[in-house]
């Protein structure tokens, strides 16, 4: 033992240096030949205490820096953190708060590497009694604690569409998608905040062709990575898209539901299509959106979106078939005599490429331009799922999901129809 410092009655007294065999090395205030007062000791395995001292433990306010790289500043007792301090760790994680025999005790608060925050009560190390819990991705928790855990009963549980999981659209009509994340008791989990989730689009099937209409299939030769399952069965993804323009039949629809009253008809050609319930209505172009919204209060939503047109599906081609678009492009046969019968040149003629050519150019191609921008007439199913990276507490909780109908839309002349009540109030014909 090597000792430089002032002595006192044979002991040593005031400042001054102490080297251990072991290779400790203390700095500061001796009393009666022990540790007492202010003083720095360097530990052999890299520690290093730099602070109060009394009877060669540490005692009152210091600063303790570990040997791989942890950093505490504050109270003392007994060579112990006791008291109000702050611990720093390596891996990032820092806590500030109450202590007891080197733990946290009483109110604290932690940060986490991750940027997670816990802030209320511990007891001996453990998180326990009421506290706030706040995820990086921004949901929170505020309750009961138990042994460093949130009782499982305060988990979310689900989650719920707000109305109706089966719905019918027309082609080139948006819609909204609410849904709600629900505590075990069947409540709302208002305290769900940030948490991320993903909307997911697939073609189920295609309608039964009316009289008249084409043919329709799926593609067989789908690309890989564009499928998913259903509890409805595989389906073939599409996309979603927001519709930048806000249904003018939802207000209109709701002040006459209030009123009891039905809309008004300005003209003799509103008057055909408000007879049979229907509304004249041009089709803007979809624009991409996210397909992850986060929760706020327990809720989430995709407001006015629509499925975009996609090339999953294919038609059946067939001799009898001229389509929808080339039989107007057709001119009327005139009879040349009694028993003549009704040709024209175009009718013997006409070739694949020559309807081809019709469906493009014809007469009602320009307006169907618009109509191909949104998903063809099909059963489509919107899967939700959590996406929330990283889990909150292993919680991810179970997909739930949506059937779209999307009917064939009426056309008139070079515009489209579509019914005067809005999608959140029809309701599907079973």
């Amino acid at each position: 033992v090597t000792i430089k410092a002032t002595f006192l009655n044979g002991e040593i007294t005031g400042k001054g240096e102490r080297l251990w065999s072991n290779g400790n090395v203390y700095t500061g205030e001796f009393e009666q030949g022990e540790l007492n007062g202010t003083g720095q000791m360097k530990y052999d395995d890299g520690r290093r205490y730099t602070g109060q001292w009394h009877d060669n433990k540490y005692e009152g306010k210091g600063t303790l820096h570990s040997g791989d790289g942890d950093i505490y500043t504050g109270q003392f007792h007994l060579h112990k953190r006791h008291g109000d301090g702050e611990q720093v760790w390596s891996d990032g994680r820092r806590y500030e708060g109450g202590w007891v025999a080197n733990k946290p005790h009483g109110h604290g608060a932690m940060k986490y590497a991750d940027g997670s925050v816990y802030e209320g009560q511990y007891y001996h190390g453990l998180r326990q009694g009421q506290g706030t819990y706040t995820h990086v991705t921004g949901i929170s928790y505020s309750g009961l604690w138990i042994q460093n855990e949130i009782p499982p009963e305060e988990f979310a549980s689900g989650m719920a569409f707000v109305g109706s999981a089966e719905i019918e659209i027309y082609q080139g009509e948006s819609f909204s998608i609410e849904l709600a994340v629900l505590h075990p008791n069947g409540n709302v989990m208002e305290g769900d905040t940030g948490r991320l989730l993903e909307a997911q689009v697939g073609l189920l099937s295609v309608p039964i062709p009316a009289k008249g209409d084409k043919n329709c299939k799926i593609k067989s030769e789908i690309p890989e990575g564009i499928t998913f399952d259903t509890p409805f069965g595989e389906v073939k993804q599409a996309n979603i898209a927001e519709v930048t323009r806000t249904d003018p039949r939802l207000e209109e629809f709701e002040d006459l539901s209030e009123k009891n009253e039905s809309p008004e008809v300005s003209d003799e050609k509103d008057r055909a299509g408000s007879r049979s319930g229907y509304d004249y209505i041009t089709l803007p172009t979809p624009t991409q959106t996210s397909p992850v919204q986060p929760t706020h209060c327990g809720h989430a939503s995709w407001v006015n979106v629509c499925i975009p047109g996609h090339d999953m599906i294919e038609t059946v081609d067939s001799e009898d078939d001229d389509g929808d678009l080339v039989e107007e492009a057709k001119p009327k046969a005139k009879k040349k005599g009694k028993n003549s019968p009704a040709t024209t040149r175009k009718e013997r003629s006409a070739t694949p490429d020559d309807r081809e050519k019709w469906r493009k150019e014809g007469p009602r191609a320009e307006r169907d331009k618009d109509l191909l921008k949104y998903a063809a007439p099909g059963t489509y199913i919107i899967k939700i799922s959590d996406v929330t990276d990283p889990k909150f507490f292993d919680n991810t909780l179970e997909p739930i999901h949506m059937k779209v109908n999307i009917l064939k839309i009426k056309k008139s002349s070079n515009k489209y129809l579509l019914p005067k009540s809005p999608v959140s109030s029809r309701k599907v014909e079973k």
